[in-house]
């Protein structure tokens, strides 16, 4: 790829602008390098996480299995009141964060990733 005495000017004229005229002037003078632009290098493959879908997806059905094997245990302890407000609380956050990952690791052992 050659560079055109307009791209050269125009180049000279954004880094003038820019407050960096010594390298404008560098440019102008034509004491650029020719190095063309590295390359950067392919992204490293990530390892599909089976072994986390697993564990969570088993921790995700034993915790589901114990909640409704003892409904009548756990409505009773839920509904004592007072500062037992926090045990449906706290069973709320452990059953999404669990859920959650082993949702999100489900997704990324099947491939399926967001888009950056």
């Amino acid at each position: 790829m050659t560079i055109t005495t307009f791209d050269k000017n125009m180049s000279a004229i954004a880094f003038a602008e820019a407050g960096e005229h010594d390298t404008a002037r560098q440019i102008l003078d034509g004491k650029t390098s020719k190095k063309q632009p590295r390359k950067s290098p392919a992204p490293v493959a990530k390892r599909k996480p089976y072994l986390a879908t697993i564990i969570f997806g088993t921790i995700s059905l034993f915790a589901y299995i114990l909640l409704f094997t003892n409904e009548k245990l756990v409505t009773d302890i839920f509904t004592m009141g007072g500062w037992r407000w926090m045990y449906p609380v706290g069973a709320a956050f452990f059953f999404s964060f669990i859920h959650g990952a082993f949702a999100s690791n489900l997704l990324s052992a099947l491939g399926l990733e967001a888009k950056k």
